[in-house]
């Protein structure tokens, strides 16, 4: 059976951050095979001879799951069936690599009511309709496959980009999705239809284009910047842009390929700056730096289609996104703006309607509706601030900035996000005892050197400090503050400046240190070697509030007493408050079942030959490697709970330390082909694919792969040739259940 996941992607920018703004609409796969259904004009209120509402479908999109896999497309109804949510038609196929012993996909002709196509967990040609899909990915209803038939021209298992086939005319009726995936009908239940569809995602090389959507597949190919043609990816991980054009834009979704641009400044009035026929457009929030796109025609305020690479407006308009007309180009920091009466000039240096800003001045809140970084407190032409806090706080106006613009005398421009917008904040002063953004360090409430804080704020004083530290007792749960802590001591995994406990930490000797922190809010705890000194940290782990947050772990290995520091500091400023701390030591003692200090096992006895040593001091990989299960071209499930830590796969948090516990497979090739594996769990887990078995100096991991990004792995092989596959938590902590889908292709 499969699951149904929701999509989640984010837009990437690949030269530069970022800022939140509304998401894009919906955007095509391009014009080869636009999908119509040939239903009423009016969108769906014409029946057919079932009596079922003819959809109308716009332009194709991909379609991909929670693990960001492609599935297929998805085409909107427009309009939609109500007047809540988009509506979305969706064609997925799922491979061979799915599980459940489906078949490879291949050409052919498939009755989408038989076969397994009859139910939406085991559907291998699945034709659905979500209706009004939330954010979380739930949606209230779908309407499912009930008659019809799918004809694939082009296809490849596993599945990939390129494929194409029709349908003819399909019924779909009104069902729900049980917990576990299955479709079930309503009763009585109302029905849509669609009269026919063609998809076609062949690149089309040197067609004209605008977007990469224009082209025949977003996915593969770009759209030229400068020539306007379709045509393969020109930058990304592993190809830089020309200095000529040295800004790589991604154009579709979250692709790592992009187009190369060639980069501007917009407040010059350079016209050598870009090719004959191009202007300098703003791109993102930073009013100096644009992209040399395409002039169009459309006069101002003539309808419009945002594009990658054309203004698609006369002078120096551009085509809105918010309002898709063509707008006056603005300048968010100037004091005359450039907007004409009547129009507000955005984020993006473009004149908006007053409509997108809220109506808060400074210092009010913007409502809990307004959107991160949305502009407020309207002055004439120009949008003097933004809606910015730190959730889960609610979004107050806040006089925006970028660099030296925007801020006044006694003010200075805080970082907010990494494209470089910030709001204004007072000039810090020393001794106020609030830590400023900036020219401070530390801030104790006073003018006074030599008490942990230096007299101008700009040196932590560790001596004092760390000379008087308060004990930590092991097995005492400690209570403390972090609101009225010590500046200064920052440790690796908070999220963000703030306060610390310190505490004096001693160790009788080898054994199990762990410590927990628990508190109302967020707070990390850590370990270091040597007070004064950040670089001696030796373990920290970040604990979300509440009482079940894992703890930190930390072995020592000296055989003596051993004097560590442990500092307990809030996650951000947001978080500092009322915390209690605990440590706890459990001395090395092999044969406990607890691995502890020197201990590289423990299987709860001293006997050797059963994959511990008889010491504690050595794993007996010859007994996993030999005990290890054969891995079946099927689905297999599995639990690595209470299994030994044999390897550190490179694609796990701690590639330098150590990983999770693991799980291993032995796997033959039987021909030269591909071995696909693909994993899923509701654990942070890894897969890792090793050539042979044995010690980890001794072995070479050929492929690596997390299940939270993709969890697959395709790697070629040759005949008899012996690999060791192995399930690995990618946190030293992480274990639980998992399935582990394999097949493989032979040449």
């Amino acid at each position: 059976m499969r699951s149904t996941f929701a999509l989640f992607l984010l837009p990437l920018i690949l030269a530069c951050g970022d800022d939140p703004s509304a998401s894009p609409p919906d955007a095509s796969v391009g014009d080869a095979g636009t999908v119509r259904d040939g239903g009423a004009p009016d969108g769906g209120s014409e029946l057919d001879e079932d009596g079922c509402r003819i959809l109308t479908l716009g332009p194709r999109d991909f379609q991909v799951n929670g693990f960001n896999q492609l599935t297929g497309i998805r085409m909107a109804v427009t309009p939609n069936l109500d007047d809540a949510a988009t509506d979305f038609l969706l064609l997925e196929l799922y491979d061979s690599t799915t599980g459940g012993g489906l078949p490879a996909l291949a050409p052919g002709s498939f009755d989408l009511t038989t076969d397994g196509n009859d139910d939406l967990a085991t559907c291998q040609h699945c034709l659905w309709l979500k209706v009004d899909e939330a954010e979380d990915g739930t949606v209230d209803a779908i309407y499912y496959q009930t008659k019809g038939t799918l004809t694939l021209t082009r296809v490849e298992d596993p599945f990939s980009p390129d494929f194409a086939g029709s349908t003819e005319r399909v019924v779909l009726r009104r069902a729900t999705i049980t917990e576990d995936g299955r479709s079930v009908l309503e009763p009585g239940g109302d029905c849509v239809s669609v009269s026919s569809l063609a998809f076609d995602t062949a690149p089309t090389p040197g067609a004209a284009c605008f977007s990469a959507e224009d082209c025949g597949n977003a996915l593969l190919e770009i759209c030229d910047p400068t020539a306007n043609v379709c045509a393969p990816p020109q930058c990304g991980d592993f190809l830089g842009c020309p200095e000529t054009h040295p800004v790589c834009v991604s154009q579709y979704r979250d692709q790592f390929d992009g187009a190369c641009y060639r980069a501007c400044d917009p407040s010059e009035t350079n016209a050598s700056a870009c090719d004959d026929g191009q202007r300098c457009v703003q791109f993102g929030v930073d009013p100096q730096f644009g992209l040399c796109k395409h002039v169009g025609d459309g006069a101002v305020g003539a309808a419009c289609e945002v594009t990658d690479n054309s203004t698609a407006c006369a002078g120096d308009a551009v085509c809105s996104s918010v309002t898709n007309t063509c707008s006056p180009s603005c300048r968010f920091f100037d004091d005359n703006t450039g907007c004409p009466s009547g129009a507000v000039c955005s984020l993006f240096g473009v004149c908006e309607p007053p409509s997108i800003a809220r109506s808060a001045a400074i210092g009010e809140a913007c409502g809990d509706d307004a959107e991160l970084a949305q502009g407020c407190a309207r002055q004439g032409d120009a949008l003097r601030g933004i809606c910015f806090a730190f959730p889960p706080a609610a979004p107050i106006c806040e006089k925006a900035c970028f660099g030296d613009r925007g801020c006044g005398a006694g003010e200075f421009c805080a970082l907010r996000f990494d494209s470089g917008l910030g709001v204004c904040r007072p000039t810090p002063v020393c001794g106020d005892g609030l830590l400023g953004e900036i020219d401070e360090v530390c801030d104790d409430g006073n003018t006074v050197s030599g008490d942990g804080c230096s007299r101008d704020c700009r040196t932590v004083e560790y001596e004092p400090i760390c000379g008087g530290l308060p004990v930590l007792a092991l097995g005492t749960d400690v209570e403390g503050d972090t609101a009225t802590a010590w500046d200064g001591f920052m440790s690796s995994c908070q999220f963000g400046f703030a306060r610390a406990e310190v505490f004096a930490l001693n160790a009788p000797g080898p054994g199990r240190l762990a410590m927990r922190v628990d508190s109302p809010s967020g707070h990390a705890v850590a370990l270091r070697s040597a007070c004064a000194e950040p670089g001696s940290e030796l373990a920290c782990a970040a604990q979300i509030a509440g009482p079940e947050s894992d703890a930190l772990v930390h072995q020592v290995t000296s055989t003596s007493a051993t004097s560590l520091t442990a500092i307990v500091s809030a996650l951000t400023v947001l978080e500092e408050g009322p915390f209690t701390v605990r440590a706890d030591f459990v001395p090395e003692l092999c044969g406990d079942a607890i691995l502890a200090g020197r201990e590289v096992c423990d299987d709860g006895n001293t006997a050797s030959d059963d994959g511990c040593r008889g010491d504690c001091r050595a794993v007996e990989y010859d007994y996993f490697c030999s005990t290890a299960r054969t891995l079946s071209v099927a689905t297999q499930t599995g639990d690595t709970t209470g299994r030994p830590n044999l390897y550190t796969s490179t694609c796990s948090a701690n590639e330098q330390s150590t990983s999770g516990v693991d799980d291993l497979y032995r796997y033959v090739a039987p021909s030269n082909g591909t071995l696909h594996l693909f994993l899923e769990s509701l654990e942070l887990m890894v897969v890792a694919v090793y050539d042979g078995c044995g010690e980890p100096a001794a072995t070479h991991q050929l492929a690596c792969n997390a299940s939270f990004t993709l969890g697959t792995i395709d790697l070629p092989m040759v005949a008899g040739q012996a690999v060791t596959v192995v399930v690995d938590g990618f946190l030293p902590t992480n274990a639980g259940t998992y399935t582990l889908q394999a097949s493989f292709t032979p040449e």
